[in-house]
């Protein structure tokens, strides 16, 4: 059974780095994966994401898994964790 998860898809430019600045993480299931452009980071992260859930799926442990890092079982499917951006005056 194949289904889409609703994940968040945090993308950051490491200057520093020359070869894959362009780092796509999800915080959601706690996985990173860089690129040379924001494009490749994304399906970098995308790969990186499928190996763990086939992991976990190969492991017989996907649905405990999914729930230790937040996703709730609804009806059969997935829902993903509330998240939500608050902005925070900070002093800079």
């Amino acid at each position: 059974m194949k289904t889409n998860l609703p994940i968040t898809v945090k993308i950051i430019y490491e200057k520093e780095s020359s070869d894959a600045p362009y780092v796509a993480y999800s915080p959601e299931l706690d996985v990173a994966s860089a690129g040379p452009t924001e494009t490749v980071a994304r399906k970098n992260l995308k790969e990186a994401i499928n190996l763990v859930l086939k992991g976990a799926k190969e492991d017989g442990n996907l649905e405990e898994f999914l729930e230790e890092v937040g996703f709730s079982k609804e009806k059969g499917e997935f829902k993903a964790p509330k998240i939500r951006i608050d902005k925070i005056p900070l002093p800079v």
